[in-house]
């Protein structure tokens, strides 16, 4: 695996695989609103809201980054509000930010992930392993969304050596949810750190060809789902 296309790798997770993959030697284009400040790290500016910007951005991949061998996508919002006072504004912002940008984008460059036999990672939740949490409706949603749609892509690309690898993963300490909602992570210490998520997210990827972990758990401690 020599380049990796890292979608939402301005912080969190995708910052802390993108920083694993450059260590590694690998080069990185990282897809997000704003820049990752890793040096090494090639940024495109996308909005996953934006058609236009999903369009660009596969345009200038097939361009000027056509032989990626990997697409990890650790993008996402929360968008907490309680069920009877979330706004469609924000529903429909997790939509486009958790499910559709990131699935549009794959289906754009769908030919290409075939061609050049590279992989996908999603990065999923807990939540979509469960009907979700409280005053969590457009993120649970999004993210079954997210994960049914990367079931289907699996599915077509079961003929190919192209593998998809889902990732069903816990609370991480990470800007997540200050960032949405303003809240602060309490005993920060006993939720995951993004980096060693990142060593797992490598581990899978560069495993032999003929192995596939398409579908894997990683949660906090104490948090096993029943």
């Amino acid at each position: 695996m020599k380049k990796v296309i890292i979608v939402g790798g301005s912080d969190g997770l995708g910052k802390a695989t993108a920083n694993l993959c450059i260590n590694n030697g690998m080069e990185v284009l990282n897809l997000s609103r704003t820049p990752c400040d890793i040096k090494g790290v090639q940024n495109l500016a996308c909005d996953l809201v934006s058609e236009k910007d999903l369009e660009n951005v596969a345009k200038y991949i097939k361009e000027n980054f056509a032989d990626f061998n990997a697409i990890i996508n650790c993008a996402a919002i929360v968008a907490l509000e309680k069920i009877n006072e979330i706004t469609y504004e924000k529903f429909e912002r997790a939509w486009k930010v958790n499910t559709i940008g990131p699935l549009f984008l794959l289906s754009l460059l769908f030919d290409q992930i075939v061609q050049n036999e590279a992989d996908i990672l999603q990065i999923g939740t807990t939540a979509d392993l469960t009907p979700g949490f409280p005053e969590q409706l457009a993120y649970t949603s999004t993210k079954h969304g997210l994960k049914g749609g990367s079931y289907n892509i699996g599915m077509e690309l079961k003929k190919t050596k192209s593998r998809m690898i889902y990732v069903h993963c816990g609370g991480m300490n990470t800007k997540m949810h200050f960032k949405d909602y303003g809240a602060i992570i309490e005993d920060p210490d006993a939720w995951m750190n993004p980096s060693d998520i990142a060593e797992v997210i490598l581990y899978l990827l560069n495993l032999p060809k003929q192995i596939e972990v398409s579908e894997i758990t990683i949660n906090r401690k104490g948090r096993r789902l029943t």
